[in-house]
């Protein structure tokens, strides 16, 4: 199968335009609706994870569509349930939640149709992420505890397996997020650190996931109000993102170095990282780029205030 670059816009066009020509022969159920089939997958799964990880979650979107019908067309339910998950997850970023729960429920009862044990396990983490972003937080916690006793049940082949393996590093990480919610710092730190380090001692491909403990152990120092910690943090999570090329991370941490800025009164700082989180946030990870402009806006409202009391106080003088 040819490679893709996929940062030629005319490329994922090629291939949005190839899927929908396999959909029509996976609807039509005769001889060559498998074989189709196949090759619809095939070029999913050599560009999915890379239109993920570029940032263009639309052409991602709109391609796992496709694939998605496609499956239904002849049948497949594993990957039918693959596909929801994913466009599930992408619907929860967007922030539209009521879809993102439809697509993660029927994943989750296609995979238990199979008696698939480590894909039930990856939904209910994400249901478990879906109530947390909701701020359910009860059903949240009882969809993450779900999921830690499926991945406890199951730790005897934990090491020799990397899906079962992912699983171990990415609940501490969910865990630690929901309990700095609670301000329960104690418990936050063991879990992000535990996640932190389960990630570094797994293969290359996992690194990244390492973005994410990263930047919640950022925000785990700064809630406690040690700024240089948090920065060290936040930079070596923003590191990791310019080199693996992730601008959904990438946009956050810029936010939060936004924050920080403005906690320690450098207000200039605080407007050029907000602005920039906002750009590399893009058209793509709309969530971010709403809340970075939220929060420039707020910023420069803060700047014409300081500077119209400036002007008052050499006024008096």
């Amino acid at each position: 199968m040819a490679n893709f670059d996929l940062e030629i816009p005319q490329e994922r066009v090629n291939i949005l335009s190839f899927l929908r020509q396999t959909e029509i022969k996976c609807s039509r159920q005769n001889s060559e609706s498998n074989r189709s089939f196949d090759l619809a997958y095939q070029v999913w799964e050599k560009v999915s994870e890379q239109l993920w990880f570029l940032g263009y979650w639309n052409d991602y979107f709109n391609c796992g569509n496709i694939v998605l019908k496609s499956a239904k067309a002849v049948g497949n339910a594993e990957i039918k349930a693959q596909l929801l998950s994913e466009l599930g997850w992408a619907c929860m970023e967007w922030e539209e939640f009521a879809q993102a729960e439809k697509y993660f429920l029927e994943s989750l009862q296609t995979y238990e149709s199979i008696a698939n044990l480590k894909q039930q396990c990856r939904l209910l983490r994400y249901l478990g992420v879906l109530s947390y972003r909701q701020r359910k937080l009860d059903s949240a916690l009882k969809y993450y505890r779900l999921a830690l006793d499926i991945v406890t049940a199951n730790s005897t082949v934990a090491s020799a397996n990397d899906n079962w393996a992912f699983h171990e590093a990415e609940l501490p990480n969910v865990l630690g997020e929901f309990y700095l919610d609670l301000q329960d710092f104690p418990a936050s730190y063991r879990e992000l650190n535990l996640s932190l380090e389960r990630y570094r001692s797994l293969i290359n491909k996992y690194r990244y996931y390492q973005a994410d403990p990263l930047l919640n152990l950022g925000r785990w120092h700064f809630l406690q109000g040690d700024c240089e910690t948090a920065k060290q943090y936040y930079q070596e999570c923003l590191q990791l993102c310019k080199e693996i090329n992730r601008p959904d991370t990438r946009a956050s941490v810029l936010l939060n170095l936004a924050e920080l800025a403005e906690a320690r009164g450098k207000l200039e700082e605080a407007i050029e990282l907000a602005a920039e989180a906002e750009q590399v946030a893009g058209t793509e990870v709309t969530s971010v780029r709403d809340r970075a402009a939220r929060f420039r806006e707020q910023l420069l409202t803060k700047k014409t205030v300081a500077e119209g009391r400036n002007k008052k106080k050499k006024r008096k003088k």
